[in-house]
């Protein structure tokens, strides 16, 4: 887990400089002196070199640009049909939504509410949030809801399961396709389109950069 002992945040020559004392790499746990950090420039771990920070300059305009389409896309994926299936003559439709009721009405409820929630709520609740933390970091208000915001949207990262779900789904059509006929819906490809534009939020989303956001955003 990435430690930062000590955190400075100064302005020079028109840009922006992020400053941290020291930092623990989160790959390879390599505890480092970190570098000064202008807009575009990356940080780089010496030992495993992954990628510890980048200040990009356009974050926030393409962090919008994808939340706004995946949440269009989750939308979307929930109002037509995931997959139609064609068995021997008798055909099935099945949505999005009930791929997690037809496990209720099994007997797994506690199992249908968390591919769900884990599926659908918790990565639009996500977007949503992250939304909400760039608008206000945008319009450059001060607000006191950012910092435990930002807390909480790193603590649910780890449990929305978008991309899980969709990969689970590919590997279950590879045995489906050998038994029955199948058509793939609207909702499937709005949802995969959709896994696409929250993998491209969650690899747009850096700790650094966002807490420097927050610390700008009180220095203003």
């Amino acid at each position: 887990m990435v430690a930062i002992l000590c955190v400075v945040m100064t302005w020079g020559q028109g840009k922006a400089v992020l400053i941290m004392k020291q930092i623990a790499c989160e790959h390879c746990d390599l505890l480092l002196q970190a570098p000064k950090l202008k807009q575009g420039e990356c940080a780089i771990c010496p030992r495993c070199h992954h990628k510890l920070s980048r200040l990009r300059p356009s974050a926030i305009n393409w962090l919008f640009s994808y939340i706004i389409t995946g949440l269009i896309l989750l939308v979307l994926s929930n109002l037509f049909s995931l997959m139609t299936f064609n068995l021997a003559g008798n055909i099935s439709e099945v949505t999005l939504w009930q791929s997690a009721s037809k496990l209720y009405f099994e007997q797994y409820k506690v199992l249908s509410l968390l591919v769900y929630v884990f599926t659908v709520v918790f990565p639009g609740v996500i977007l949503l949030m992250i939304l909400l933390f760039i608008t206000t970091i945008k319009l450059g208000k001060q607000q006191w809801y950012l910092a435990s915001l930002l807390r909480l949207i790193f603590a649910l990262i780890p449990w929305a399961m978008a991309e899980v779900f969709l990969v689970g789904a590919l590997v279950s059509l590879v045995k489906l396709v050998t038994i029955a006929k199948i058509e793939l819906g609207y909702s499937f490809w709005a949802y995969c389109l959709f896994c696409i534009c929250y993998v491209k939020v969650l690899s747009l989303v850096d700790k650094y950069q966002f807490w420097y956001w927050v610390e700008r955003c009180h220095d203003d």
